[in-house]
């Protein structure tokens, strides 16, 4: 089985990048399991665009950026 590596860049308060390995054919919510991030609390760009989190995952540079929201 093929393994993608990811370079995620994590904008929650402050910029952390990580590396992570995921398998060939997983999904933004694959990666944010991994990643132990709520998905309801963020945004996933992937070259400056957001990706809906059941699309398949490909190698290269992926933003989560956390959304702040109030009332």
């Amino acid at each position: 089985m093929e393994v993608l590596h990811l370079t995620v860049i994590l904008h929650a308060g402050r910029k952390t990048e990580t590396q992570v390995d995921l398998p060939e054919g997983s999904s933004y919510f694959d990666l944010l399991r991994e990643l132990k991030v709520n998905p309801e609390t963020v945004v996933v760009f992937k070259n400056g665009i957001p990706v809906a989190f059941d699309s398949v995952v490909e190698g290269g540079t992926v933003e989560v950026m956390r959304v702040v929201s109030g009332g």
